[in-house]
């Protein structure tokens, strides 16, 4: 085999930087050591994986398809010499779609670094956090940027595992005096009229807005709105404030339920239920910490 680690480690670097001066920044090596590497790697694979554009390096597309494989086997080869390393330290990068990050996650987190024995405030935990919308998180554990993924939509991508990880109920919501909840109140709310009311709806690619969709388009013409948000807590202020009916997780609207500034519409549809996910890349090795957490999240969310 011609191929070496080494020419890998260039090439992904290269193709993150843009240039082989960023890259040798990154990776501690000369401008004419990374060209000299990446020139190499070209003539063992018989093909360009750049395309030239002044100093940039431009990923073509028999790079854009090397890509993902190299960042795999970077990947288990990393792995591979930290188990050998014993209990060499580890920073695991968690990604988390919005409803799991606001609301769930920080309370997984403190809960799970106290049964480590860790002192929260003053100690800095290994780990880094990315929120994003669901497709957006699905993405970065295909693109190995994050080790696990928390969704709470569907993932169809081909590379990326879904594990089944925890049950929540979607909740159709209003304010007290909006005209739907005066006119229905504890009565069942049809459809014609829901099709007639202002929504309040995430962006697309969020998985609330995808479950949504899926449960009620087959049965209302349209969702009409002129309201979009990429944020929960944004949507229940809206809803507080009678702007339109909203439908959020169970977790995010608790509060306002209690307090009594928002209300569950009863309609025909009853529950909304759907399944919130954990991702890992298939080609992933799962490092002793990640499995850990795996292990911790699986138990420890069924408290919250």
């Amino acid at each position: 085999m011609r191929l070496t680690l080494r020419q890998l480690q260039i090439f992904v670097a290269i193709a993150q930087s843009g240039s082989a001066t960023a890259a040798g920044e990154h990776i501690a090596l000369s401008q004419s050591a990374i060209s000299a590497a990446i020139a190499e790697l070209e003539r063992t694979v018989n093909v360009q994986l750049f395309d030239r554009v002044g100093k940039r390096l431009q990923l073509n597309d028999h790079g854009r398809a090397m890509l993902p494989q190299a960042m795999a086997v970077l990947n288990s080869a990393e792995s591979l010499e930290q188990s050998y390393l014993g209990t060499a330290p580890s920073l695991l990068i968690i990604g988390a779609s919005l409803t799991i990050g606001n609301y769930l996650l920080p309370r997984l987190l403190a809960d799970y670094w106290h049964s480590h024995g860790m002192v929260l405030g003053d100690v800095t935990p290994p780990l880094q956090v990315v929120v994003a919308n669901t497709a957006d998180i699905a993405a970065k554990v295909a693109g190995f940027e994050v080790d696990i993924g928390l969704v709470e939509g569907p993932c169809h991508r081909p590379d990326v595992a879904v594990m089944p990880w925890l049950q929540d109920e979607l909740l159709l919501v209003a304010a007290p005096g909006h005209p739907v909840a005066r006119e229905y109140g504890e009565h069942l709310i049809p459809s014609e009229r829901l099709a007639t009311s202002n929504w309040l709806l995430r962006e697309r690619g969020s998985g609330t807005r995808d479950a949504l969709e899926q449960a009620l388009l087959p049965h209302l013409p349209q969702l009409r709105s002129t309201l979009e948000f990429n944020d929960h807590e944004a949507i229940k202020q809206s809803a507080v404030q009678g702007l339109g009916i909203a439908c959020l997780s169970r977790f995010v609207v608790a509060d306002a339920l209690e307090t009594g500034r928002l209300v569950k519409l009863k309609t025909v549809f009853g529950s909304l239920n759907r399944r919130f996910s954990l991702l890992v890349h298939h080609q992933k090795q799962l490092t002793p910490g990640m499995q850990d957490f795996i292990d911790y999240a699986a138990k420890g969310i069924a408290s919250v």
